[in-house]
């Protein structure tokens, strides 16, 4: 009975622990995409070693939750975890004889529940080093091992040639990933990378996010590289030109501030309706990005150069 109590303990007390264990079972609906944001089976794919393969990572709901993401989205629409149709375009084009393929990976798990979060607010001091207590892990982290657990899988199978491409907190574990493993990703494409929530939550009314948020920037300033494309606007409300200008200190970085694209000149992927000014953070589901991307031919071009 003792050795019960202390299994069930163990179990309580360290639930996304435990969650997180399993990572083969996280997501059921991971699956390659095509050009229209439908699932096919990877067995279509044959020759690997001559594929580009993208690794789509989709933006996150708050810590306590888990992201939704259904097997059949609606066209681009981030939010149920659908790849935008700036990258689900990029299905099955050739950059220097090697087949794009997109795969959509969902992340599946919790991060920090609202008592852990409760905790960190009540007890860290702005301005000091943020430490978690032993195993807890917010869903950035989990997102991060999930995904190099995935590419790990991929390359074993064949696959050579991965990107990451994400967007929001996608985008950002995307950069994170590719500055930490430049020998599993080439490179790394990210669209408004965030995870910290609004600005004015991580700077002023939660701290403890913008002490998670440190943590995060020094792992960057751990890295001696990274290769990336990254796409940032003013009127986003969670990161910004000025919030993502530590990004500048790497040499093989292209940063791309679109803030000329106004979001009321663009609308919502799922409604015809106008996005509001401040709305900059979700310009890249809308089709208005896409053909701004498209135009400047900025995705290919990067692709190309490291390919």
């Amino acid at each position: 009975m003792k050795f019960i109590f202390v299994i069930l303990f163990i179990l309580i007390s360290q639930p996304s622990y435990a969650e997180y264990k399993g990572l083969k079972k996280l997501s059921k609906n991971n699956s390659f995409m095509d050009e229209k944001g439908q699932p096919y089976s990877d067995e279509e794919i044959i020759d690997k070693e001559n594929t580009l393969l993208i690794i789509w990572n989709h933006g996150s709901d708050p810590d306590a939750t888990i992201d939704k993401c259904k097997a059949k989205p609606k066209w681009g629409y981030q939010w149920h975890g659908a790849v935008v149709p700036v990258i689900a375009r990029l299905h099955n084009k050739k950059i220097n004889n090697l087949e794009i393929k997109i795969y959509r990976l969902c992340s599946g798990v919790r991060g920090l529940a609202v008592h852990q979060q409760e905790h960190l607010y009540n007890t860290y001091q702005p301005g000091t080093k943020l430490k978690l207590p032993p195993k807890w892990e917010y869903k950035q982290l989990k997102r991060q091992n999930i995904i190099l657990s995935k590419a790990d899988e991929f390359l074993e199978s064949g696959f050579k040639n991965i990107v990451l491409i994400g967007y929001s907190a996608g985008g950002w574990a995307s950069l994170i990933l590719q500055s930490q493993h430049p020998e599993k990703f080439k490179g790394a494409v990210a669209l408004n990378p965030a995870f910290a929530g609004p600005k004015k939550e991580w700077q002023k009314e939660f701290p403890a996010w913008g002490g998670l948020r440190d943590l995060q920037i020094n792992m960057f300033k751990e890295s001696e590289s990274l290769n990336a494309l990254v796409f940032f606007h003013s009127k986003d409300l969670f990161e910004d030109p000025e919030t993502l200008s530590f990004l500048k200190k790497f040499n093989d970085i292209n940063l791309i501030d679109y803030s000329e694209v106004d979001p009321t000149s663009c609308t919502w992927i799922d409604v015809d309706k106008k996005m509001p000014a401040h709305e900059g953070h979700a310009i890249p589901t809308s089709e208005c990005f896409t053909e701004y991307v498209e135009k400047n031919n900025y995705i290919i071009n990067y692709l190309e150069s490291i390919f």
